[in-house]
């Protein structure tokens, strides 16, 4: 017999699925509901309630979103194999094959001792079970929001690692879906659990401000009332709670406290494109606009489309989000709608999802899970097709790289392309907000030299099976061309070489025969432009011995690092091929973009072979919004020395206080950042790219 809380609990869903299901489907769902609650009879959560409470909340999260049968009894039964004797066969027989699908997808795996392996392995699992059906990830994710909704049963460490799990995976996963709404709810609770302190802070000083805030809201909310109805818009206006796009910000260290408390935002939901255009024309002839972006013919990942504007008020400034009612829902649901979801929404989703596609075709989980963090938190881009069909690409990516992304017969076929109607080299790295045309030729092949500045592991993937695909003899030639190309920049070519060199490459890369060296190169599995550094790059051996430590693919290859970015272990990280050896930038450099552009022939995408090396020290350069004073200066340099980081350099000027740190990688620069912004009361915190040139004596060193 279920205790009170229990039948509360089932009587609360039968309510909320009453509104939307036949009856013979709400018979269905509370079937799988009693069956849940005998395969979890007598077992408690850490909190001591009965465990089936918490499959029935996550039923109850999902039906609020008006999810179909079968996820919802799929909901209910999403322990069952994981905590009890029962497995897939047993649901299958009793709920069919595809709850026991959905089920079976987010059951964790547990065959191993190696619990990181298991974690890599059940995140592998699931994405490839949201990859066949997308309701497993929507089941998963309203699971972990009602798990970090009741982490305080837990210990503060493991609330804090679940916390982390759930920012650094479930967080982007929820994006990428275009589940917004359920993403932001996740990344509240994140923030609540990893510094409740900062959090602290920000709510407070959002507290102490709020009468001011709500002031200039109804202000704001006024005039646009009285915008609408003298130009005869039919619509709505809605005060967003932009707190925590706002805390986000902050977090990032994009914003300070003082702005953080002057921003305000709505939503304006209207009939139709055609007014959320006109009212787009009527506010930038009636406001100061800061910012306007067209997101309903461009829409952003997760299939988000709408008309985003700043304006800028006397004393505030005001973020508005203008689109359709249909539009609305699709950003706060996304794959949750389906087929009912825009088709904007629907492309741009499995534009994301084809790109996760990728990650699970290697065979091992750790490799596998490593591959989805970094592509969940990698800097993106986006770009379009002349239809306006979105896809996503990581911060760097090439015409090459967009030509695999939209289908494997542009990127093996391509010749050129075309950017915002210009004709550029398919090696010109992208931004955000640009339409590419692929310009392609049947006969064409893809180029050996691409693979030095792609930026996807699909591109990559793909050429490669191109490459080794072709006849020994075919491969050989490719391979001597390509390394003639790059002895260009030396001023050489094959026939220069001389039998010392020859036998100088063999030796390096241990091959027998120069045929050999060809093929490696053809197949990608060696640069070319590595080839021509080894040999002809000048000081050629000066800095050989810590470099093959931290770079992959460099032995024997001449390297330095970019005093325009200087780049720290654990950076993204780009190589540039100079008559000096293999010049290190970061990838994002301005002079290396600029360098991409010239001679892509000398760029070439580069990995630390480590990000975490405690015998190795760089220098970052911070700038703190702080005048600090003496006693301020002493204090940050006993937090970076706590933080087990050295103090080159302390000056302040402009209202500003420079610090030149001695760090082992860049996590550490991240955590000293944190650490000084907690301190000093959350002042905004910056990295430079390289030191300031100063104008007056500094007042510490």
């Amino acid at each position: 017999m279920p205790g009170p809380q229990v039948s509360q609990a089932k009587q609360q869903l039968e309510i909320i699925i009453d509104a939307y299901l036949n009856e013979s489907d709400v018979e269905r769902v509370l079937a799988a509901c009693d069956y849940a609650d005998m395969a979890h009879d007598g077992i408690v959560r850490k909190s001591g309630e009965p465990y089936i409470l918490h499959p029935i909340a996550v039923s109850c999260i999902l039906a609020h979103m008006r999810l179909d049968t079968e996820t919802l009894m799929a909901a209910l039964l999403h322990d069952v194999i994981e905590d009890t004797e029962f497995n897939k066969d047993d649901i299958s027989k009793i709920f069919g094959f595809t709850v026991a699908e959905l089920v079976d997808g987010v059951t964790k795996l547990s065959h191993s001792s190696d619990k990181e392996y298991n974690k890599a392995a059940s995140f592998r699992k699931i994405l490839q079970a949201t990859l066949q059906d997308p309701r497993v990830i929507i089941v998963k994710l309203a699971d972990r929001y009602h798990n970090m909704t009741t982490l305080d049963a837990l210990r503060p460490d493991k609330r804090a690692r679940i916390a982390r799990e759930t920012f650094e995976i479930f967080v982007p996963m929820a994006r990428i879906v275009g589940m917004n709404e359920m993403a932001d709810n996740l990344e509240h609770l994140c923030y609540q659990n990893l510094d409740l302190d900062m959090y602290n802070n920000v709510q407070a000083a959002l507290l102490e401000t709020k009468p001011k805030r709500c002031e200039y809201q109804a202000k704001w909310e006024k005039n646009l009332t009285e915008l609408l109805q003298q130009n005869a818009i039919q619509g709505r206006i809605k005060k967003k709670n932009n707190n925590i796009e706002l805390l986000r910000h902050f977090v990032k260290n994009d914003i300070d406290l003082q702005e953080l408390t002057h921003s305000h935002a709505f939503e304006i939901i209207l009939q139709s494109i055609a007014d959320c255009d006109r009212l787009a024309e009527i506010l930038t002839q009636s406001f100061k606009i800061q910012s306007y972006e067209d997101h309903i013919r461009r829409p952003l990942p997760g299939g988000n489309q709408s008309l985003m504007m700043r304006l800028k008020g006397e004393e505030t400034t005001l973020s508005l989000t203008i689109q359709t009612e249909l539009m609305r829902k699709a950003a706060r649901f996304g794959v949750v709608l389906g087929e009912s979801a825009p088709q904007a929404c629907r492309s741009a989703i499995q534009a994301s999802m084809q790109n996760l596609n990728v990650l699970v075709d290697g065979e091992c989980a750790k490799t596998t899970f490593s591959e989805l963090l970094d592509y969940l938190h990698q800097e993106k881009i986006w770009v379009y097709t002349p239809h306006g069909h979105l896809h996503e690409l990581p911060q760097g990516a090439t015409a090459v790289d967009f030509a695999y992304a939209a289908s494997l017969f542009l990127g093996n076929h391509a010749v050129g392309a075309k950017i915002n109607n210009e004709t550029k080299p398919l090696s010109t790295p992208l931004v955000s907000g640009q339409v590419v045309e692929i310009i392609t030729d049947v006969l064409a092949t893809p180029n050996p030299d691409w693979l030095s500045f792609i930026n996807t592991q699909k591109a990559r993937r793909a050429i490669q099976n191109i490459l080794r695909d072709q006849d020994p003899d075919e491969q050989r030639l490719v391979g001597q061309q390509a390394l003639n190309r790059a002895l260009k920049l030396f001023h050489r070519s094959i026939r220069d070489l001389t039998e010392a060199d020859w036998k100088n490459l063999l030796e390096w890369r241990h091959v027998s025969s120069k045929e050999q060296l060809f093929e490696q190169i053809a197949v990608g599995d060696l640069l070319p432009q590595l080839v021509a550094n080894h040999l002809f790059a000048q000081d050629q051996h000066q800095n050989i011995a810590s470099s093959d430590r931290l770079i992959q693919g460099t032995e024997g290859v001449d390297v330095k690092y970019a005093h325009c970015c200087n780049p720290v272990l654990g950076d993204p990280i780009q190589g540039h091929l100079t008559r000096r050896g293999l010049i290190v930038h970061r990838a994002r450099c301005h002079n290396l973009l600029h360098e991409q552009n010239q001679h892509p022939e000398n760029i070439m995408l580069l990995q630390w072979t480590s990000d975490d090396l405690e015998d190795i020290s760089f220098t970052a350069y911070l700038s703190i919004d702080l005048d600090m004073n003496d006693e301020q200066i002493s204090d940050l340099i006993y937090q970076c020395r706590k933080a087990h980081s050295g103090v080159e350099m302390v000056r302040t000027q402009d209202d500003k206080t420079y610090v030149n740190i001695v760090v082992h990688n860049r996590k550490q620069i991240a955590q000293i950042i944190r650490d000084l912004r907690m301190y000093f009361g959350f002042p905004r915190i910056i990295r430079l790219a390289q030191p300031v040139v100063f104008s007056e004596a500094s007042k510490a060193s």
